[in-house]
Formats: structure tokens, C-alpha cells, sequence
């Protein structure tokens, strides 16, 4: 057609999209932010997940003083939060006479190193296996275990951050946080081995001997020796849950599932990512609404403009289909500028998590991503026809 002729569709919309850049750029950006905000719950909420449950697999049981639980497992299992107290080592002792365990390690916290956690054990921790785990929890990378009191051992992300070598050696400050007016104890440390990544919070933590903490608070009595908490790993399923009810009403200490804590925290967790989502859909609603009238307003203000569209042969239709692959294209930019901008944020966040908890988050694209991009395009369908059909209702000859 001769309209055609005159100027191409491309050439068209280019004119439609510049005509009102503001309004258009508005709705592209509103777009954008709502997308990129599902995406990132969507990632979040996967990504906490797996990096949370990884964290929790080496620890099937755990014993510590009476107190929350919650408490125990954010200071044992993520070097969070204060101890909740400490426990004798005979409970320890215990333990490993007890025909029900395969296997009980002492943690002892109380000490660190430029904020990095000193975690006072034995060496059996280096052949930990957790329930249903095919190899070793800690594995070294270089030196070896320790032998000796002011021997060490640290993890990957340790050594990585503090520049830490074999034969290095550095003196702990009491307390869990880094404190530059904090006394540093007498007793040095020598680094004799450096682990591999476990992806997890104990790639952040510097593993000594229970001996060499005792030797730094000055416990030389055996009636003195006292441990934060005892890891387990009980011969089986069956054995752990007797072993829960034998320790469930035990006075002086706790017997807890981490897993427990865990799905619990994943519940809490549940309903932040509901309200995100809920947050989320709503800003995604007013983008498509704003698009919508955006279109509506645009088809309003340029009736002469399709008048003359139409005198020079241009059909209703063909007409119509032009502010549709507009509205489209403001759709399908806000999609694909909210897809990257969500992994971008999402990438940002987990590199914080891995820095700040030790918790590792995969970078990964979710099968929700097709679903929400599939919804997002129909919508934006929707909200592009709807206005164009309400208005060609309407003569444009009147707009001559």
C-alpha cells in the first residue's frame, strides 16, 4: 500500500516510542524494578535454601548447655550469636561410651583471630563423616592436621582473606568479634594446614586443639576442661531418636536436630518470601497498568495521526497492530531489563552472604523464571489490546 510505502512500520514505531520518551521510559523502568524484584525473591528464597541446608549436613546432632536452640545452632552451626553456655567434658566422654554413637568431636568457642572464629576441637573433626555423607566434612588442601597445642588449621576462605601460609603464626584475642583493643594471648599459633572449600560457614573458621584453648583460659584441671558443644553422628536413624529421648529431660544439657532449627528458620523464612512476592506482583501490576494507559492515552492524543494513516490506505487493523508491538516492546524491555537486573542483584547478595555468614548461594536461572516471563508477556499482551480495542471503537475521521 501506499502508506506502507511512505513510511515503513519499524519507522512508525520508532516515531510512536520517541513521541513520548519520558512516559515510555517511566513505564519500561516500573517494569523493570517489579520483575527484577520477583526475580530476586524467587533466587533468594532457592538460593537460602540450598546454601542454608548445605551448611546445616555435617551436623546430624548436637549437645550443648540448656538454653534455646535456636541459639545453639546460629553459634555452633553458623558461628553466630553467643554460646549458650558451656558443658562439661565429661559429657563428651559420655558420649562416645555410649553404643548408640558413631561418633561425638568437641567445639570450643570463646576465641578469634581478626574476627575470624577459633574453634577449639580434636582431631577426630578431620574424619567426620555427616549422616548420609560419601567423604570427609574437612579435607586439607596443604600441611596437615594438628598434633600439638599452638598447632592450626584454617579454613579456605580464612587463609584466602587474611593472606594466611603455612608457618604463618598469630596470637588469639578472647572473644567472637574482631576487637582492636582486645588483649592478644600470650600463646602463639603456627598454621600447619590449610583445608579445601567446604562451602560452607566453617571455611571461615581456625580449628585448634580443645588443649591449646584450655591452655590460653588458663583450665589445667581435668575438673576445669569444659566444651561449648559436642558434634554427633549417631549410627543410624533409629539410634538418634533414642538417643533425643534419653537426653530430653536431661537437666545440665540439651540434645537437639539442627535440621529442626532449620526448617523452622525455613518457615519464618516462608512468610518474608510470601510478602515479597505479594510486594512484588503488586509493583508488577502497576507497571502493566501504567503501560496500559500509557497505550490508551497515545491511541487517544493521535486519532488525526491514524486519520491520515487511514486516508493514505493504512487498515484499522494494521493500525491497531502498530500500538500493540509498541506496548510489547515496552513489555518485552522492562522483561528482559528486569531478568538481568534481578541476577545482577541476586549475584551482589549472595557475594555479601558468602563474605558476611559463610553461606554459599547458587548461581543459577530457576524453571519459575519461564513461568513469571511467560506471565509477564501475556499480561503485557493484554494490557497493549485491551486499550487499542476500546478505541477503535471510536471514528477517526472525526479527528480531521
Amino acid at each position: 500500500m501506499y502508506g506502507v510505502a511512505v513510511m515503513s512500520k519499524m519507522q512508525l514505531l520508532r516515531r510512536l516510542l520517541a513521541g513520548r520518551k519520558l512516559q515510555h521510559s517511566l513505564a519500561v523502568f516500573v517494569m523493570a524494578c517489579s520483575v527484577a524484584l520477583a526475580v530476586c525473591v524467587l533466587l533468594l528464597a532457592e538460593g537460602l535454601h540450598s546454601g542454608i541446608t548445605q551448611a546445616g549436613k555435617p551436623f546430624p546432632l548436637l549437645m550443648g548447655a540448656k538454653g534455646s536452640p535456636n541459639q545453639l545452632v546460629l553459634n555452633s552451626v553458623f558461628l553466630k550469636d553467643q554460646p549458650v553456655g558451656n558443658i562439661s567434658y565429661t559429657q563428651l566422654e559420655k558420649l562416645r561410651a555410649n553404643k548408640l554413637v558413631a561418633q561425638a568431636v568437641p567445639l570450643g568457642f570463646g576465641d578469634n583471630y581478626k574476627g575470624y572464629r577459633i574453634v577449639g576441637t580434636e582431631k577426630d573433626i578431620f574424619s567426620f563423616q555427616g549422616v548420609g555423607s560419601k567423604g570427609k566434612w574437612l579435607q586439607l588442601a596443604a600441611g596437615k592436621t594438628f598434633a600439638t597445642p599452638g598447632e592450626a588449621v584454617v579454613g579456605a576462605e580464612t587463609a584466602a582473606k587474611l593472606g594466611l601460609k603455612l608457618g604463618d603464626t598469630f596470637a588469639s584475642v578472647h572473644g567472637l568479634v574482631a576487637n582492636v583493643n582486645a588483649k592478644a594471648h600470650k600463646e602463639q599459633y603456627k598454621v600447619v594446614g590449610i583445608l579445601k572449600p567446604v562451602k560452607g560457614p566453617y571455611d571461615n573458621a581456625i580449628f585448634v586443639s580443645m588443649e591449646s584453648i584450655w591452655q590460653s583460659h588458663a583450665h589445667h584441671d581435668d575438673a576445669d576442661k569444659e566444651i561449648t558443644a559436642v558434634l554427633i553422628r549417631p549410627k543410624g536413624y533409629a539410634e538418634s531418636m533414642q538417643l533425643a529421648a534419653a537426653y530430653s529431660k536431661d537437666r545440665d544439657v540439651q540434645l537437639i536436630f539442627p535440621s529442626k532449627t532449620i526448617i523452622q528458620l525455613f518457615s519464618i523464612m516462608g512468610n518474608m518470601e510470601t510478602l515479597l512476592r505479594l510486594l512484588s506482583g503488586a509493583v508488577l501490576l502497576l507497571a502493566l497498568l501504567i503501560i496500559g494507559s500509557s497505550l490508551y492515552w497515545l491511541v487517544l492524543t493521535s486519532l488525526r495521526q491514524q486519520a491520515v494513516m487511514r486516508a493514505l490506505g493504512a487498515s484499522a487493523a494494521q493500525i491497531g497492530k502498530l500500538y500493540v508491538q509498541l506496548g510489547m516492546t515496552l513489555v518485552a524491555g522492562g522483561l528482559l531489563g528486569g531478568l538481568l537486573l534481578g541476577h545482577g542483584i541476586y549475584a551482589l547478595l549472595s557475594l555479601l552472604l558468602q563474605q558476611g555468614a559463610g553461606l554459599y548461594l547458587p548461581q543459577q536461572l530457576l524453571p519459575a523464571e519461564g513461568a513469571l516471563a511467560a506471565a509477564v508477556l501475556l499480561s503485557g499482551l493484554m494490557c497493549s489490546v485491551l486499550p487499542v480495542w476500546l478505541l477503535s471503537r471510536r471514528d477517526v475521521a472525526d479527528a480531521l
